[in-house]
């Protein structure tokens, strides 16, 4: 997948106010960005993965579809409003794979009829309260509320969530979207994070603030210095 949305609508905002680079329009260059690799899975310190699973194939596509059909309502009402974060995106392309934890109670041929997406967040620090997401209650309302609407509801049909650092995120998440894989995707947000404006800002503040505590210290030693010979008494000598 490209980058998509966020690339088109900063081509769409430089069109408006007669800001495109000319030269780049006629050798097609302005469309290099747009076909980059995307960054959704090293753009985001949180993921969440939900595992969708069936207890046969044919079980198994018709729950998903269903399941399918109301991702973007979890995202977007549920967890989006509900939950103090700046920002949740869920990547659109599934996963053909079970990245649920291994002490979740599957079977064999759960595992094996499964999809996977994923969703980023950014939590909202400032609007967070404890030091805990409840994440929980609003996927329990995605069940009661959403899912459980499906019928006939067969034994084995189940969403199972997962929660992922971006570090922790399975190795599948980047194959096919950075050449290296993870290690290579890995080496990228590092890159991004330390190119990020907001960071650069941050410790060049940090910076400052350690050379002024220095120079503080170097002033004070020189009062100290200066009130020392103030008060050490002249010696004279005497023949």
């Amino acid at each position: 997948f490209s980058r998509g949305h966020n690339v088109v609508d900063k081509l769409y905002k430089d069109f408006q106010r007669g800001a495109l680079d000319e030269e780049k329009v006629r050798s097609g260059d302005i469309w290099t960005e747009l076909f980059e690799p995307s960054d959704f899975f090293i753009g985001y310190p949180h993921y969440l993965s939900l595992c969708i699973v069936g207890p046969s194939q044919a079980d198994a596509q018709a729950w998903a579809g269903f399941v399918e059909s109301r991702l973007r309502k979890l995202v977007s009402d549920m967890l989006g409003r509900s939950l103090p974060l700046s920002k949740i995106q869920l990547w659109p392309k599934k996963f053909d794979a079970c990245v649920a934890d291994r002490s979740a109670l599957l079977t064999h041929a759960q595992r094996a009829n499964s999809i996977t997406y994923f969703i980023g967040f950014r939590v909202d620090t400032l609007r967070m309260r404890g030091n805990q997401l409840d994440i929980e209650r609003q996927l329990t309302n995605f069940r009661n509320f959403e899912l459980s609407r499906f019928s006939p509801l067969v034994p084995g049909m189940d969403v199972l969530p997962r929660a992922f650092a971006v570090k922790e995120l399975p190795k599948i998440c980047f194959e096919g979207i950075y050449e290296g894989g993870k290690v290579a995707a890995m080496k990228r947000r590092r890159v991004l994070i330390e190119a990020d404006p907001k960071r650069q800002e941050a410790k060049a503040k940090k910076r400052l603030a350690k050379l002024k505590k220095k120079m503080e210290a170097i002033q004070k030693k020189k009062e100290a210095a200066a009130a020392k010979t103030k008060e050490d008494p002249i010696e004279t000598v005497s023949n």
